[in-house]
């Protein structure tokens, strides 16, 4: 069963459920064309209130009836999930909801301990699709608190540090790119991911290689396709099916009087298996050390 981690939340899913639509802070999950889960999140100050999530939600969905419900209206095998849920320190509150075309089952979930305030909800087309969703929701986890946070999308799975926010994303056929930002402030934090001072940190997958490489060489590819990569006057150090890079790019005087020197680092390698090539890429004002970035390339991976 394929795992869907995201910006801090994750869980697992039917082999035949894909994602069919992808934001910073949701999830919209498809079976054959046919929608089964919609998974949304944030991160909340203070306190918690259910019912007045509930109310917002029954606001936003006039074309449905919905309703909060007390876990003796819901199934067994609901139960039994939340109950699990509980144990993690995760509140919980269920909601049924129907409509002309469909029904479903959800719930609004919290935990304290790292303020993620979640809401899932899932289509019931037939009577087992309740157990389906009972599982699913099991399997519900919050990975926002860490040294490291795991992420597991389309088959790539990896880990960022702490401190690294999701910024932009493209899941394009034979190319993906997952673009990640470290303010160097928490005032730098206050602005939008990637404005401001800091380092972005780049996960890109490239393929099929076997197309890609014919006739060059990795190093070669690599300054000629990567948008956005280390300086021409970089030096590389390759070796068979992998590439590395670390130095600071030639800036403007008036920038390294600043200290505001932009210090690049990555790696890049074909894969053993999955005919792709993976590449990890930090740049900015705060420098990525290499242990650092060994172990997050050591983490990225084909699944």
């Amino acid at each position: 069963m394929p795992r869907f981690v995201w910006n801090g939340v994750g869980l697992t899913a039917p082999d035949n459920w894909e994602p069919a639509a992808i934001e910073r802070d949701g999830l919209f999950l498809e079976s054959d064309g046919v929608p089964v889960c919609e998974l949304k999140w944030n991160s909340v100050q203070g306190s918690f209130s259910f019912e007045k999530h509930l109310k917002r939600l029954t606001k936003s969905h006039k074309q449905a009836d919905l309703r909060g419900v007390p876990e003796s209206e819901t199934p067994e095998v609901w139960q039994a999930s939340l109950a699990s849920l509980a144990e993690s320190g995760i509140r919980h509150q269920s909601f049924i909801w129907q409509t002309e075309v469909h029904r479903g089952i959800g719930a609004a979930l919290h935990n304290p301990a790292t303020g993620l305030a979640a809401l899932v909800q899932f289509f019931i087309h037939r009577k087992d699709d309740e157990a389906v969703a009972a599982e699913v929701l099991a399997s519900f986890r919050d990975h926002s608190a860490g040294k490291t946070i795991p992420w597991a999308m389309f088959g790539l799975t990896g880990r960022i540090p702490t401190g690294f926010q999701l910024h932009t994303f493209t899941f394009q056929p034979g190319h993906y790119t997952i673009k990640y930002w470290l303010p160097k402030s928490v005032r730098q934090a206050k602005l939008p991911p990637g404005k401001g001072a800091g380092t972005t940190l780049i996960f890109e997958r490239f393929a099929p290689a076997s197309v890609l490489l014919n006739g060059t060489d990795l190093e070669a590819w690599l300054r000629a396709n990567l948008k956005d990569g280390p300086s021409e006057e970089m030096p590389f150090a390759s070796s068979p099916g992998l590439v590395s890079w670390e130095g600071v790019s030639k800036g403007s005087l008036l920038r390294r009087a600043l200290r505001r020197e932009v210090h690049s680092s990555g790696r890049a390698w074909v894969t053993d298996t999955g005919n792709s090539i993976l590449s990890v890429r930090a740049s900015g004002v705060i420098p990525v050390d290499e242990r650092q970035l060994i172990d997050i390339c050591e983490a990225y991976e084909l699944v």
